[in-house]
């Protein structure tokens, strides 16, 4: 009678109040990066075979027997994600980065590796330890390891270069290892970097050093390098000069050699380029020379004579005691003191305890070998060239560019893609999981992970300073709203008209 009908009716008002649900969640998402819309599916529920069909006889004397059955109802089928592209919108963000056609972002839980997601959405930040990472802290994935490798040279002059080796084996490395995205720049912390790279053993910073400022020999231990003897004439041979172990070189300043009349090299006068790591002694000797008799003239005492005083002395207290065994250098450490106070064309007004003065700014050279490789660390880590800027391009390569006009590739950021994307479930916050359910499609470098390049195999490429939108569309919604209220009206018609069959038939009684 109309249970049925009564079952109809409920059975409409469940599926459409479902059908409200998921309108209502695409249009509460309308502004939220990224996010995939929903439909739902509705089917027919079991019918009730009131006559079964059957087949006409094979005598032919009589027609088929048509089916007859009443349906009890509608059901959700399904709620299917749409994964269809949304636009994509300029932010001028660095990190916001967006997806133009297929695939995803794989993003790990730093807390569980094995916990990972997939994620449209692209509004990454980088956190205190220079990890990009979701504004829910899960790491970004793809290539890493990228670095550049300085030689590092100081000119006669003093002046820093920084020449970026090439060489496979020691120097600068693109990203060749799967992992978490790092965006850090860790000059303070490079390294000189003496041995042999091997592929996927030997962890690099971002920016290391190829090669020795100060020579070392067959036990590592520092060392100045050999002067030739002068021969019988008293000529020392220049070409023979090794700085530091013949092995392994270093690559600072030059020897200053007194010469005779035919210009030959008799001894050792001194060594230029070591004021680089004594800016600040430099600095002070300049400014007291400014305040003496004579002002400011440099004439008098000029930049280059304090700085080459300054690299001589440096560079004995670093190598006093090789000097002094070698017996064929000949600088007492006194550069400074002879140029400054035993200079008879610079005076000093009474006011002034020149003295004094030099005295302490001498005893901010290095006592020990120690200090002075401690120091020349530590400048060298201040004058390594800065990061200027990084750019990600539409493969997803992240290409740092520095202040001195070298660059190098940091990471690439890579993407991962299914087979059903319909079969992934979401875990919130533009999260995806349940991999194996929509089936990782197999990556074509082997990556365990199916991590590929942006913009080959199918997958869409990756735009800087740039988010994609809800894919939501807010006419289909509202129009499917209209059509889901007049459903779920229409049910409770059903209802309603049932309960008054029911009435009368109870009323039969009366």
């Amino acid at each position: 009678m109309a249970f049925g009908a009564l079952s109809s009716g409920i059975s409409a008002l469940n599926s459409f109040s479902k059908g409200m649900e998921v309108i209502g969640n695409n249009i509460a998402n309308v502004n939220t990066v990224s996010f995939k819309s929903s439909r739902i599916k509705y089917s027919e529920t079991f019918n009730q075979v009131l006559k079964q069909s059957a087949p006409s006889p094979s005598s032919g004397d009589r027609s088929n027997v048509q089916a007859s059955q009443v349906g009890l109802g509608v059901q959700v089928e399904g709620i299917v994600g749409q994964f269809h592209q949304g636009g994509l919108s300029s932010t001028n963000q660095l990190t916001d980065l967006a997806i133009s056609g297929e695939g995803f972002f794989l993003v790990e839980d730093p807390k569980n590796a094995t916990s990972q997601f997939a994620t449209r959405g692209g509004d990454f930040r980088i956190d205190d330890r220079g990890f990009l990472v979701t504004s829910g802290g899960m790491r970004v994935q793809g290539l890493t390891g990228g670095s550049i490798g300085f030689e590092v040279d100081v000119g006669e002059d003093g002046k820093w270069q920084f020449v970026p080796n090439e060489d496979t084996q020691n120097g600068t490395i693109a990203p060749e290892s799967y992992g978490d995205i790092r965006l850090d720049y860790d000059k303070g912390d490079a390294e000189v970097v003496n041995s042999k790279h091997t592929s996927g053993t030997l962890a690099r910073n971002s920016v290391m050093f190829t090669n020795d400022l100060v020579g070392r020999d067959a036990s590592g231990n520092a060392v100045l390098g050999s002067i030739p003897t002068p021969d019988g004439n008293g000529v020392i041979d220049t070409d023979s000069v090794v700085y530091g172990d013949a092995s392994n070189p270093h690559r600072v300043g030059s020897f200053v050699f007194s010469t005779n009349s035919d210009g030959d090299a008799t001894g050792v006068e001194g060594v230029t380029g070591w004021h680089a790591f004594m800016e600040e002694a430099v600095a002070n000797l300049k400014t007291l020379r400014n305040v003496s008799n004579e002002g400011s003239l440099t004439g008098v005492v000029t930049d280059a004579e304090i700085e080459q005083a300054v690299s001589s002395d440096f560079f004995y207290a670093m190598f006093g005691a090789d000097i002094d065994a070698a017996a064929n250098i000949n600088m007492d450490g006194t550069a400074v003191q002879q140029l400054m106070i035993g200079n008879g064309d610079l005076t000093w007004n009474n006011t002034i305890d020149e003295q004094a003065t030099v005295t302490a700014i001498m005893e901010s050279f290095p006592g020990s070998l120690t200090e002075a490789e401690s120091l020349i660390s530590a400048v060298r880590a201040d004058k390594t060239p800065e990061l200027s800027r990084f750019s990600i391009d539409d493969q997803g390569s992240i290409v740092y560019f520095l202040n001195n006009g070298d660059s190098f590739e940091r990471g690439q950021i890579q993407l991962i893609d299914f087979n059903d994307k319909t079969a992934l479930i979401r875990e919130g916050q533009n999260l995806y999981s349940s991999f194996g359910a929509a089936g990782v499609k197999e990556s074509q470098n082997g990556n365990i992970d199916g991590l590929q390049v942006a913009g080959t195999n199918g997958l869409g490429s990756i735009q800087q300073g740039a988010l994609e939108l809800s894919n939501v569309d807010l006419t289909n919604e509202f129009a499917n709203m209209i059509t889901t209220q007049r459903g779920f009206q229409a049910g409770s018609r059903i209802i309603t008209v049932s309960d008054d069959i029911l009435q009368e038939v109870v009323n039969l009684k009366r």
